[in-house]
């Protein structure tokens, strides 16, 4: 409280971005380690583009392309990124916390340690995606495609599947409700024998 009312006394925003890194991103298609807090870079062509370690919170990305991009160690947490593009790219060890993905690509995009903690993944395209040890508290997965996806050591319990396509979908060593169960195998999807359904 005490920053925040300071920041509005100085009148200086939490999460401006640095103009000229906006600049960099938007001519370069790239920019590592750079704030990009609260930027504009929806409706942008970044395939193949390093943004690794950068701190896009808040941003808006929707309808970009990010294909086969690095997104890594990136802060990502209250990004807008519905409709963008992520395939084959990755996110490992990224805060994407209360994202707001709708209808966003995800098919083949290691996912692997990421805070997915209150996303909005309805929607989504995730056939292929590596979900492994992320943090995956309240996140909504209704009608999403997680076709051939991988789970390992994750805790679903508080997750909404809701008409979530799970076919080939593997399990291994997660937590799940009995419903969620229920739905993955009805799906078709893979459980080891370590999942536990309660």
């Amino acid at each position: 409280m005490r920053s925040f009312l300071l920041a509005a006394v100085l009148g200086v925003s939490l999460s401006a971005y640095d103009a000229a890194h906006l600049q960099k991103a938007l001519e370069d298609k790239e920019c590592i380690g750079c704030d990009l807090r609260g930027a504009n870079l929806s409706k942008n062509d970044f395939s193949g583009a390093d943004f690794h370690g950068s701190d896009l919170s808040n941003a808006d990305l929707h309808e970009s392309l990010f294909e086969m991009g690095d997104l890594s160690d990136c802060n990502l947490s209250g990004a807008n990124l519905e409709k963008a593009l992520f395939w084959k790219g990755t996110m490992k060890h990224s805060d994407l916390s209360r994202i707001r993905a709708r209808g966003a690509n995800f098919k083949g995009t290691n996912l692997q340690q990421s805070n997915l903690s209150f996303a909005n993944l309805r929607g989504t395209k995730s056939w292929k995606a590596n979900f492994t040890d992320a943090l995956l508290k309240k996140t909504d997965f209704t009608d999403a495609e997680l076709g051939d996806a991988k789970f390992v050591h994750n805790d679903l319990r508080s997750c909404k599947l809701t008409k979530t396509l799970l076919w080939k979908t593997h399990f291994s060593d997660v937590k799940m409700t009995k419903a969620q169960c229920a739905h993955a195998k009805k799906e078709e999807a893979l459980l080891d024998s370590n999942v536990t359904c309660r």
